[in-house]
């Protein structure tokens, strides 16, 4: 399991769109234990960036995230995150 390290950037969103969200944090959290134990089941994107899309739960009022990042053997770094509200379906 590798440590997660999320940039400010990505606790600012976070923080600003738990307004919108009662269940973002559940949602996050469980983006980054994904990440920690799974981070090449993401798209890789270019030389070193990756990108994991987690579907969300509209009836739940639990937002889609899609997540840039990097990792190594130690730790993933979330660059980037985009809370979107989930499609129907």
């Amino acid at each position: 399991m590798r440590t997660v390290i999320e940039e400010e950037n990505v606790s600012d969103i976070i923080d600003r769109e738990q307004a919108l969200y009662p269940r973002l944090s559940d949602a996050f959290d469980a983006l980054k234990w994904w990440l920690a134990h799974r981070p090449e089941s993401g798209e890789l994107i270019d030389d070193i960036n990756w990108i994991y899309k987690q579907l969300g739960d509209r009836n739940q009022t639990i937002p889609s995230l899609v997540a840039i990042y990097t990792f190594n053997h130690w730790s993933v770094t979330i660059k980037f995150i985009l809370v979107r509200i989930p499609s129907l379906g």
